[in-house]
């Protein structure tokens, strides 16, 4: 919590509930449960303050799928944007409307939007899908827990894939292909508009409709402005890239930003640092990071000639393949353990590079790209990257998303993004790629590429 004047008053965490998996490929939360720890959090940090107007900036992971029954309580657990379980129903509208759901949202059908599980949910569950009163993703039920007010953000909405991209606002072909009526869903509202307005214990609150985390945490790293690329490494990984001019590709997302016309064309992978991790777990290392460094100090560009994919968990974009699986090509007598971790780090730079690449047909180009997450902590890391993408890569601190709602919040309070960049945003020195290395990677993706290409049909 910041005052006007961007001092810290105070800094609060909380747990968060376990998810859920009641089956193999099922997420869900306990949604009651999230909204009591956020109660819980809300009411520690204002505790003892009185007199204050506070604009109140709010994310969380998105989308979530959530139906209620007329007495307001949650029919089922909330089911996450990575929930399997609707893979059929996905089929079934891809075949049926494939076309016209990509050309209104902007997104192929995948298994974050609510289509599919609406779709599964009345099919599975009839006599509880008679009962729902209205559908709410996280922040939503949060919002009408605290203040009674049913609203849900844009860039949550687009997620769920209700929302025409190119008119900004619902679309009501997609609510008929979801064989809902208007009223199930909340109101849709932009980001840094407010949602509602109340008072708690002496003080005066705006609060938001709540945006995505993961937006939210683009919004901290400075993807205010049009033409910027971000990757994080984290446990899996993240690549947007920030326009007014969305051309929408099946082999990515589109991310709509709180700041207005400015949108996220977003790739993500099903593996990052978790792929490190696994693979260091099998060398009987554990997460000794210290063996990232000596790695690849011991090693060489294309790690002597082994070279990895990194689809432990399938992968997503771009090539949207659930049946993905790593592979380790090129082992011979002369591999050494730190070949095989190099292999692993610059697995996972070939994968944004894929997606990069993908942005690059779009005509999307950048000099320079913001690094985050885990495993950008690492310079060594850094520099592979730098190599991989043949481009300048500038380090950032951990993206939060505390900070993006923050900044948020500040727009909500009548600052401008343009007053948010000039303040909050400096430039780091840029990791600069090696020509050389660089040469020697170039022929090392072609070959990650064709590996997977060969062996898809396999998997």
């Amino acid at each position: 919590m910041l005052d006007e004047n961007g001092k810290v008053i105070r800094s609060l965490k909380a747990d968060t509930p376990k998810i859920i998996s009641p089956e193999p490929g099922w997420t869900e939360i306990d949604i009651e449960a999230y909204y009591l720890e956020f109660l819980k959090l809300f009411k520690s940090l204002f505790k003892g303050l009185e007199g204050y107007k506070i604009n109140l900036g709010l994310s969380a992971m998105a989308p979530v799928f959530v139906p209620l029954s007329l007495d307001g309580k949650p029919l089922i657990n909330g089911i996450l944007y990575n929930d399997t379980r609707s893979e059929a129903e996905i089929e079934e509208l891809k075949r049926d409307y494939g076309d016209i759901v990509f050309s209104i949202n902007g997104n192929p059908v995948n298994n974050q939007q609510w289509l599919p599980k609406i779709l599964w949910f009345k099919k599975n569950m009839p006599e509880l899908y008679k009962r729902v009163w209205k559908f709410m993703d996280l922040t939503s039920y949060i919002i009408w827990r605290l203040t009674g007010e049913i609203k849900v953000d844009k860039t949550v909405a687009l997620e769920e894939g209700f929302i025409d991209y190119k008119k900004n606002e619902l679309s009501d072909k997609m609510l008929e292909i979801s064989g809902i009526k208007r009223e199930v869903i909340p109101d849709v509202i932009s980001t840094t508009d407010v949602a509602s307005s109340f008072k708690f214990e002496g003080n005066y609150f705006e609060i938001n409709s709540g945006t995505v985390d993961a937006i939210a945490a683009a919004i901290s790293l400075g993807l205010i402005d049009d033409g910027m690329f971000e990757v994080t490494l984290g446990t899996t990984g993240i690549i947007y890239y920030s326009t007014y001019k969305p051309i929408p590709n099946e082999k990515l997302y589109l991310d709509m930003s709180p700041v207005n016309g400015l949108y996220y064309m977003n790739g993500s992978t099903s593996s990052a640092g978790s792929f490190v991790d696994f693979v260091l777990y099998i060398l009987g290392l554990d997460t000794k990071y210290s063996m990232i460094k000596r790695s690849i100090d011991n090693s060489k560009p294309c790690s002597s000639g082994v070279i990895a994919l990194p689809y432990i968990a399938g992968e997503r974009t771009p090539i949207f393949d659930p049946n993905a699986r790593s592979v380790f090509f090129g082992l011979s007598t002369k591999t050494e353990r730190s070949d095989l971790i190099r292999a692993s780090i610059e697995a996972v730079a070939f994968s944004i590079r894929h997606n990069v690449e993908t942005f690059k047909t779009m005509g999307y180009e950048t000099k320079s790209i913001f690094l985050t997450g885990g495993l950008s902590k690492s310079k060594e890391v850094a520099q592979i990257l730098a190599d991989v993408l043949n481009s300048e890569v500038e380090l950032k601190n951990e993206a939060s998303e505390t900070d993006g709602d923050i900044k948020i919040a500040q727009v909500m309070s009548g600052s401008s993004w343009k007053e948010i960049k000039n303040k909050n945003f400096k430039k780091s020195k840029p990791v600069k790629p090696i020509q050389q290395n660089y040469l020697e990677y170039e022929k090392c993706f072609k070959k990650y590429i064709e590996i997977y290409e060969r062996l898809k049909d396999l998997f």
